[in-house]
């Protein structure tokens, strides 16, 4: 079964779901933001571009091995569109890795934590994905909290070069029977 079936997905405060073109303003809106877009693989977007994206996201149907797919994140109350997250399956379709991106207005209170928990235990529920990952430059420091706080742990540390600069990545990894917390 596909993960996107199981989508809308509802938790306490935010609704995993499709991208549509009636997000395009609020995706926009973080998505040309330089500081959303600093530890991101995508640059700031003006409209046109995230116009284009977003039609583009809009028309995933699935997760398939060796692609990447997005998931919109929603407030639950209105149903407005607060954030995405990336999540790429492994050619093998055994591990998986993330990336969440949410408006300033709505990071630090524990909404990309939900999501975040909500995606692992969707894929360990719904896909064959035995381990879920994330890399995160090690100066995201909010980024790398988020991660240990849902029982995530530090499997390996690199230098990289990232947008140009020289940087290090941390990769964090849960495991299938682990609860994201």
């Amino acid at each position: 079964m596909s993960l996107f079936e199981h989508l809308p997905h509802n938790c306490e405060r935010i609704r995993l779901r499709k991208l549509r073109a009636s997000d395009f303003r609020a995706f926009h809106a973080y998505r040309s933001d330089a500081d959303v877009a600093r530890y991101q693989g995508w640059l700031p977007m003006s409209e046109t571009e995230a116009s284009d994206v977003l039609r583009e996201y809009a028309r995933n149907i699935g997760l398939e091995p060796g692609e990447w797919a997005q998931i919109g994140i929603a407030a639950i109350e209105e149903d407005k569109l607060v954030g995405d997250i990336g999540v790429w399956l492994a050619p093998d379709g055994r591990w998986a890795e993330f990336g969440v991106s949410l408006h300033p207005q709505f990071q630090r209170d524990g909404l990309g934590r939900e999501s975040v928990a909500a995606l692992t235990a969707l894929l360990f529920a719904h896909t064959g994905v035995q381990r879920v990952v994330a890399v995160t430059d090690t100066r995201n420091l909010a980024c790398i909290a988020l991660l240990q706080a849902l029982g995530m742990r530090l499997v390996d540390t690199a230098e990289a070069e990232y947008k140009g600069e020289v940087c290090s990545e941390h990769v964090f990894a849960i495991e299938r029977g682990r609860t994201p917390q």
